[in-house]
């Protein structure tokens, strides 16, 4: 008796340790310009986890472990974008094609659906896809999306820089405007989004190298901080489980960086020397 005792607490301590131990181990992925998705470990070991792509932008994992990436490619001179998903034994299927747009955001719901912005040539389509469904039109904006981000509610936020805006989808696909033009530095637009474990979401400005930024928005979209400045065309940004920020940095080219801004403080070069521009990332499921 007391062995079968002493067996299931070392069992639930094992449970435990390694519990401990995955919620930080977190891979991170990030799409680059020559076709390339890089996988990072947590101590910056740098790996290809794709290669062979065309123009991959936007990626986000499912709650099941399937990674999907927006890629795009040209067929007879019309722009397509094409969704591709990886499952956990990185075999890669195509989801679903769209012609006369470009991809670039990606983002997953907690039921698994896949959203894409789409870029056309007055506004930007977002798309819907169900597994097992088929593809729906989620919603619009207008001018040139980008970035894509779900809130812990359920809201989907999107990034236009065309009229440099954050617009807010409810779950319905009800649109309204998060913050406006005047949220932005002139001459500049939103790119990447991110939230925090508070609420507050991040965005990554475009427009000015060598200055560009990082905005923080409270919740109810009120209130803003320039979170980081100085940066040279950020764009992905993505939070790992301790809070720390990853950001894509683009230039200088062609050994571009990803910026690590701890959550206690302070900063980093988590990894330079990147052979092509990153663009977006995301974080895999704890390992």
């Amino acid at each position: 008796m007391k062995t079968k005792i002493l067996r299931n607490i070392l069992l639930s301590l094992g449970v435990i340790f390694l519990l401990a131990i995955n919620a930080h181990a977190q891979n991170l992925y990030v799409t680059t310009n020559r076709g390339v998705i890089f996988e990072y470990t947590p101590n910056g070991t740098q790996s290809t986890y794709a290669s062979g792509l065309t123009v991959p932008r936007g990626l986000a994992f499912d709650n099941i472990g399937n990674l999907f990436v927006g890629e795009n490619f040209f067929h007879d001179d019309i722009g397509v974008g094409r969704l591709l998903k990886f499952n956990v034994r990185n075999k890669v299927t195509t989801v679903g094609n769209v012609s006369h747009s470009q991809f670039a955001g990606v983002a997953t719901d907690a039921a698994g659906n896949v959203y894409v912005m789409g870029n056309g040539d007055v506004t930007s389509t977002i798309y819907k896809f169900v597994p097992g469904v088929g593809r729906s039109v989620f919603g619009s904006v207008p001018g040139s999306g980008v970035g894509l981000a779900f809130d812990s509610a359920g809201n989907l936020y999107a990034a236009a820089a065309g009229p440099s805006s954050i617009y807010k989808f409810d779950p319905n696909g009800a649109r309204a405007v998060f913050v406006g033009p005047s949220a932005f530095a002139e001459g500049t637009f939103p790119v990447g989004l991110a939230f925090d474990s508070g609420g507050d979401l991040f965005v990554s400005t475009n427009g000015d190298t060598g200055s560009d930024t990082i905005l923080e928005f409270t919740p109810n979209g009120t209130g803003e901080s320039t979170f980081a400045t100085g940066l040279n065309n950020p764009r992905g940004l993505a939070f790992d489980a301790d809070g720390n920020l990853f950001v894509a940095e683009r230039v200088p080219f062609p050994h571009a960086d990803i910026l690590e801004f701890f959550a206690a403080g302070g900063s980093t070069v988590f990894a330079s020397g990147l052979p092509s521009s990153p663009q977006f990332l995301t974080f895999g499921p704890p390992r």
